[in-house]
C-alpha cells in the first residue's frame, strides 16, 4: 500500500505541475478519477488473487496533436514507448476521438494455506505487483456495419516481488481487522521489473450520439485483445450486456476494462466525412441524469504466461501447472448520480467469478470489486 500511495501522490503532483514545456492549449487535463478496491474477503476467501487497490483517471479528449511533453512526467516514458510502437497514437486524427487514461495499482496473490511458513509447492506462489498502466483510447465509427469501435493501446511499467510491498500492505489490513498475519511471505517471488503491452478492441452497434441513452434501454459490447509481457502474455475474447436507466454512451461498466465507466472519448457526429464532437469541448457532456443499470460480462482467455502462476521470468522458482484457458464471469450494478457543479458521482459494485487457473486449484475463485469515481 505504501508504494501505491507514493505513486498516487507523485502522479497527482505531476499531473498539476508537469507542463512547463507544453503549449497551454495542449495541456491534457483530467476529467475523471476513480478509486477501486477488489478483495475476496467479501466472499469469505483469502487466497489466489486476494486483494487489489487501483487508482485511475482519464483525460479530456485531444483537441490537437499532443506532444509527449504535455503528459505528466510520470507518464512520459510510457508515452515514448507507445509513440515508438504507433507513431500516430498521440496525434489528433480525422474521424477519431482520443483520450489518455492511467491505472496505478497494487495487486496481491497468495496460496490457500497461508498459516504455514513452509513453501506450499502444490499451490500458487506468494506474489505481488505495483505498476502504472498508461493507455490511449481511440474511438471511431465503422459505417460499413453501423458500429462504434473503441481501440485501447496500453503500456505497463512496474515491479514484481518484495518491492511491491504487498506483504506490508496485507499486514496493515490484517492487523486493523484483528486477523492473523500470513506466515509464508518469505517464499514470495523475487524482485524483477514488470513490462507489458496491451491492445483491446470493443465494438457496439448502438449509434447513439449523445452522452447517454435516455430512459430504459439495453446494449451489447463485444471485445477481443491480447497482452504481451512478463506480467501476462495472453489473448482474450468476450462480451458484455447492459440493461437499465440512462446508460452512458461508453463501452461497458465492468470497471477493470478500459473505455468503461464513462471513460471512453466522445462519439462525435459525422459530417462530410469529418468528425465533430457532440459538444464543443469534444467530450461527453455532464452531468448525466440519475440512472442505474445492471451489467454482466463473460470472457475467455488463452494464457501463455502469467507471473502469478509461472513464477519469475528471469528465475526458475516456485510455479504451478497453469491451465491454458481461463473463463471469467462478472456481473453487477452501476449508477451515475448528478451532483453539484455539473459533476457525476459514480458507484459500481461487481462480483467476479474466475474458473480454475491451475491444475492444483481446488475451486473457482470469487472476489468483489467496488468503485467510487467522480466525473467532472
Amino acid at each position: 500500500m505504501r508504494s501505491l500511495v507514493i505513486l498516487i501522490v507523485i502522479f497527482l503532483f505531476q499531473s498539476t505541475f508537469a507542463f512547463a514545456d507544453c503549449v497551454v492549449d495542449d495541456h491534457l487535463k483530467f476529467k475523471s478519477y476513480n478509486f477501486r478496491i477488489e478483495n475476496d474477503y467479501f466472499n469469505k476467501q483469502d487466497a489466489n488473487y486476494t486483494s487489489g487497490v487501483i487508482f485511475s483517471g482519464v483525460t479530456h479528449d485531444f483537441k490537437s496533436m499532443t506532444g509527449n511533453e504535455c503528459l505528466p512526467t510520470v507518464m512520459q516514458l510510457h508515452g515514448k514507448i507507445l509513440s515508438f510502437l504507433d507513431g500516430n497514437i498521440l496525434k489528433k486524427e480525422e474521424g477519431i476521438s482520443k483520450n489518455i487514461y492511467f491505472n496505478a495499482y497494487q495487486r496481491m496473490y497468495t496460496p490457500t494455506d497461508d498459516k504455514t511458513s513452509i513453501l506450499v509447492r502444490d499451490d500458487r506462489p506468494y506474489s505481488g505487483i505495483v505498476a502504472l498502466d498508461v493507455g490511449v483510447n481511440e474511438r471511431h465509427r465503422d459505417h460499413s456495419n453501423d458500429t462504434q469501435v473503441l481501440d485501447s493501446k496500453q503500456f505497463t511499467l512496474g515491479v514484481i516481488g518484495p518491492l511491491s510491498f504487498v506483504r506490508q500492505s496485507q499486514n496493515i489490513v490484517h492487523d486493523a481487522l484483528n486477523v492473523y498475519r500470513a506466515s509464508g511471505w518469505d517464499n514470495q517471488l523475487g524482485t524483477e521489473p514488470a513490462l507489458m503491452y496491451m491492445f483491446e478492441r470493443k465494438i457496439k452497434t448502438d449509434m447513439q450520439q449523445s452522452n447517454y441513452t435516455p430512459g430504459i434501454s439495453k446494449d451489447l459490447i463485444r471485445f477481443y485483445g491480447f497482452k504481451v509481457g512478463n506480467i501476462s502474455t495472453s489473448a482474450n475474447v468476450g462480451f458484455e450486456g447492459r440493461y437499465g436507466l440512462n446508460i452512458p454512451n461508453d463501452f461497458g461498466s465492468a470497471a477493470d476494462y478500459s473505455g468503461c465507466d464513462n471513460t471512453a472519448p466522445a462519439s462525435g457526429t459525422i459530417q462530410s466525412g469529418k468528425a465533430n464532437s457532440c459538444v464543443d469541448k469534444g467530450d461527453l457532456l455532464l452531468p448525466i441524469p440519475l440512472g442505474a443499470h445492471l451489467f454482466a460480462l463473460t470472457e475467455l482467455t488463452a494464457v501463455a504466461y502469467d507471473f502469478s502462476l509461472d513464477g519469475n521470468l528471469l528465475e526458475n522458482n516456485h510455479h504451478v501447472n497453469k491451465k491454458p484457458m481461463v473463463g471469467k464471469l462478472s456481473y453487477g450494478i452501476s449508477s451515475l448520480i448528478p451532483i453539484h457543479n455539473d459533476k457525476n458521482l459514480k458507484l459500481v459494485a461487481m462480483q467476479v467469478i474466475r474458473s480454475k487457473e491451475f491444475e492444483e486449484q481446488k475451486r473457482v475463485h470469487r472476489y468483489v470489486s467496488i468503485t467510487v469515481g467522480l466525473d467532472f
